[in-house]
C-alpha cells in the first residue's frame, strides 16, 4: 500500500512538473520577434470550392494585372487563355499554370531551383545554364467541383448514390486539367482529413514572352496574414522578378 501511494505521488509530481515546464516554456516566447508576412496572397479562393472545377486566377507578372480576381471566369473563361499572351501564371486552388504547352501559346514554363534559399536568387545571371524547363500538359490532377461531378453523372446516366462526389477513403473526385506538372509539386494534398503541405522549393517561372523570369515559392494553403479562423484556400506565396 505504501509503495502504491508513493508511486501515485511520484506520478502526480511528474505531471505537475510537466505542466509547470510547459507554462514556463510558453511564457518565455517573445512574440515581438515574430515578423509579419511580406509576401502575397490570392485575392480570393479558387478551384472546386467555388463550384467550378477549372476556376483560375490569372496573373500578368510583367504588368501586375490580374484576371478573374473577383469572379469565376469573369475576365478569362476556361479555354480562352490558350490563345492569349497577356498572362504568365495562374492558380486554381494549389494547382498552377504557366503560359506554355497545353495551357497557352506563350513561351512560358517553370524550373526547380531546389529547396528553400528563396533570397539567394536575385538575378537572371545566377540561373544555371542546364536548367530543365517544364511546360504545361493535360495530365495534372485537380479536385473536381461537386457541381461538375453532378453534371457528369446526369450526362452519363450514372446513379448518384453509387457514385458519390466524396469518398471517405479517397476524398473528393478528381479529374485531369491543363497545368504545369512541376509546379503541381509546390504543394501536395493528403487526406481526409485534408492536409496541404508546401514543398518550400523555389521555382523560376518564365513569362509568356520568354523574356523575363520570376522566382516563386508557395508558403501556405492559408492566408499568412490571418491568425485565427482561416479556413484556407487563399494561398500565401512569394513571387519576385529576377533582374
Amino acid at each position: 500500500m505504501i509503495k502504491y501511494t508513493t508511486m501515485k505521488r511520484m506520478g502526480l509530481f511528474k505531471t505537475v512538473s510537466l505542466l509547470l515546464g510547459c507554462l514556463t516554456m510558453f511564457s518565455c516566447v517573445d512574440y515581438d520577434d515574430i515578423q509579419p508576412f511580406t509576401g502575397k496572397t490570392l485575392p480570393r479562393k479558387s478551384g472546386y470550392s467555388t463550384g467550378v472545377t477549372n476556376d483560375w486566377i490569372y496573373f500578368n507578372l510583367r504588368t501586375g494585372e490580374m484576371f478573374n480576381a473577383y469572379g469565376v471566369n469573369k475576365d478569362i473563361k476556361e479555354g480562352e487563355q490558350i490563345n492569349r499572351t497577356d498572362w504568365d501564371l495562374a492558380f486554381c486552388g494549389y494547382v498552377l499554370r504557366t503560359n506554355s504547352g497545353t495551357s497557352g501559346i506563350g513561351r512560358g514554363g517553370a524550373a526547380d531551383l531546389g529547396y528553400g534559399e528563396y533570397n539567394k536568387w536575385t538575378s537572371v545571371s545566377q540561373l544555371p545554364s542546364d536548367l530543365e524547363w517544364v511546360v504545361d500538359n493535360g495530365e495534372v490532377s485537380v479536385t473536381m467541383s461537386q457541381n461538375d461531378w453532378n453534371h457528369y453523372l446526369v450526362e452519363n446516366g450514372l446513379d448518384f448514390d453509387s457514385n458519390p462526389w466524396f469518398d471517405p477513403n479517397n476524398g473528393p473526385q478528381r479529374t485531369n486539367t491543363n497545368a504545369n506538372p512541376l509546379l503541381a509539386e509546390a504543394m501536395t494534398f493528403a487526406g481526409p482529413p485534408p492536409v496541404y503541405t508546401p514543398s518550400f522549393h523555389t521555382y523560376v517561372v518564365r513569362t509568356a514572352d520568354g523574356q523575363r523570369y520570376f522566382k516563386l515559392q508557395i508558403i501556405s494553403w492559408y492566408d499568412a496574414n490571418v491568425e485565427i479562423g482561416d479556413e484556407g484556400g487563399r494561398i500565401s506565396y512569394y513571387c519576385d522578378e529576377l533582374k
